[in-house]
C-alpha cells in the first residue's frame, strides 16, 4: 500500500483563470498527471504538498 498525502494543485489557463483542487495521491507527479488529463488546454499546472495546520502541532504541547 502506497503511503498518499494531500496536494494542492493550479492549473492556469491562457484566458488568466485558475482552477485549483485539493487531491489526495502517491506524488506530486500523479497530480500533476491527473490535471494535465483534466485541463488539457492549461498553460501551466502547479503541485505542492499541503501544510499540515498548525493547530495540530499546537494540541500536541510541548
Amino acid at each position: 500500500m502506497e503511503f498518499r498525502r494531500w496536494y494542492e494543485a493550479e492549473a492556469l489557463m491562457r484566458d488568466l483563470t485558475v482552477h485549483r483542487h485539493e487531491i489526495l495521491a502517491a506524488s506530486g507527479e500523479d497530480v500533476e498527471r491527473r490535471m494535465r488529463s483534466h485541463y488539457t488546454e492549461a498553460a501551466a499546472i502547479l503541485v505542492h504538498e499541503k501544510a499540515e495546520k498548525a493547530s495540530t502541532e499546537a494540541r500536541r504541547g510541548p
